[in-house]
């Protein structure tokens, strides 16, 4: 079940997912820390993000049941085998999109200019509301004093996020996928 064939099909699939992933990442922080005005930003971003979240789902569907698929009758692909395969496509993309933000991050002058980007947006936000800001500039101190997190830490962050999603994600679509291993009717 966990042969040659099932890991070169995790990380092709692996790789294709990771790097939609990714690019779908990078987009949503070019965006958010562009220059374009709040509303604009919002309805574009949710539009990406939801065109990605339904990629997500779709690719994890496919890839799963591709593999079904490939997997001999008399092995079927047990829901074990499924969630697995399910569960490592998602660490791969999540460490390749915590690669992708680690060279964003760096591409557009580092940690400092990357959080003075975000700080920009939540002033931006804060101005919209016409209540108390002190969370808002609650959260701007925390993030005025942050520390620049290593790359594993980015890269682990991704992995957690993708690997939550993708499990609760797999835990539906490994039930879709399944297959019993079928016996051989004929007996000689």
């Amino acid at each position: 079940m966990f042969g040659k064939s099932f890991w070169q099909g995790v990380l092709r699939d692996g790789a294709v997912l990771g790097l939609v992933m990714a690019a779908s990442h990078l987009f949503e922080s070019f965006m958010l820390y562009g220059d374009m005005a709040l509303g604009k930003v919002s309805l574009i971003i949710t539009i990406e993000m939801l065109a990605a979240a339904i990629f997500f789902v779709w690719y994890l569907y496919r890839s799963a049941k591709r593999r079904s698929m490939e997997m001999a009758p008399e092995q079927g692909f047990p829901y074990s085998v499924a969630l697995s395969y399910i569960f490592i496509l998602s660490i791969l993309a999540g460490v390749l999109v915590g690669l992708s933000q680690i060279i964003y991050v760096g591409a557009i002058g580092g940690y400092g200019v990357y959080i003075e980007g975000i700080i920009s947006r939540y002033e931006d936000m804060a101005s919209l509301m016409p209540v108390d800001n002190s969370m808002f500039d609650q959260l701007i101190d925390q993030l005025s004093a942050s520390e620049k997190p290593t790359v594993i830490q980015t890269i682990i962050s991704s992995v957690n996020n993708y690997v939550i999603f993708g499990c609760i994600i797999g835990l539906i679509v490994a039930g879709v996928v399944r297959r019993e291993p079928q016996k051989n009717t004929f007996e000689e």
